[in-house]
């Protein structure tokens, strides 16, 4: 299927949601000082939240904690990135980015192998995959990514967001149904912050898909829900427009 171009498009409604959840967490972060959480922040590039945050202590331990503190520090430290940074700089040099990545992606990988089963592989192995990413091997991204996830603790704010990650990677590939899917059991999760907007991506992908059945009865779901106005904007547009042609075609099918 040939990738429709569409304004704002996907990515454009995650930076939307993230941009929304960044200005809240700026202010928790400013007043709890914990490098874990900011670890944690610049992993997952969305809002995880005090209660999120709360269980990842609870059920990392304290050595993956410290080794993902560890190798996220120097991480960042090879990449140019300032003291405070909660994000790696972009080395002038492509050459030097490139070794960086490839040199940390192993020991991102080899702190989620160690400390499988806690959120701390999870954060790990999603790091892992982010960086297998930008190193053009997608496929190896996808298998991080799913590494981290079979190592989150079912049910948890985490599991969603690793979902949502995954549910971004198939919509990159056009594999409209898979993103629904993943999209969708986010937003199963009543712990995840993002759940309806999750919701409404997989309505969105179920529009792409084909399935436009599918994507209505979402549609219902969150109007049911009262949560219309958390959803983006354009997403709601192509919802209604989608159940008015559906009306339409019920009139003109109907026997005169």
């Amino acid at each position: 299927m040939a990738r429709r171009k569409h304004e704002p498009n996907q990515a454009e409604e995650t930076l939307h949601e993230i941009e929304e959840s960044f200005d809240r967490l700026a202010r928790w972060v400013s007043e709890n000082r914990i490098v874990l959480l900011a670890i944690a922040i610049a992993i997952l590039g969305v809002a995880l939240g005090s209660d999120l945050w709360a269980g990842y202590q609870a059920r990392s331990g304290s050595a993956g904690a410290e080794a993902l503190a560890e190798v996220r520090s120097e991480y960042l430290a090879a990449m140019g990135a300032q003291p405070g940074d909660l994000v790696a700089a972009e080395p002038a040099n492509p050459q030097v980015a490139r070794t960086t990545r490839e040199t940390f992606v192993k020991r991102f990988e080899e702190v989620g192998e160690a400390h499988a089963g806690t959120a701390a592989a999870s954060l790990a192995l999603l790091e892992a995959g982010n960086l297998h990413e930008k190193l053009g091997a997608p496929h190896l991204a996808a298998d991080a990514w799913q590494a981290a996830l079979d190592s989150a603790e079912s049910g948890s704010a985490l599991e969603a967001l690793l979902l949502s990650r995954m549910a971004r990677a198939h919509e990159d590939a056009q594999e409209w149904a898979a993103a629904a899917a993943a999209h969708e059991r986010a937003g199963r999760i009543e712990e995840y912050p993002g759940r309806w907007n999750a919701l409404a991506a997989a309505a969105r992908c179920r529009i792409e898909a084909g399935e436009p059945d599918a994507a209505l009865a979402l549609f219902a779901e969150l109007e049911a829900a009262a949560v219309i106005d958390e959803v983006p904007a354009y997403t709601v547009a192509r919802l209604r427009e989608l159940r008015a042609a559906a009306a339409r075609r019920g009139e003109t099918d109907t026997p005169g």
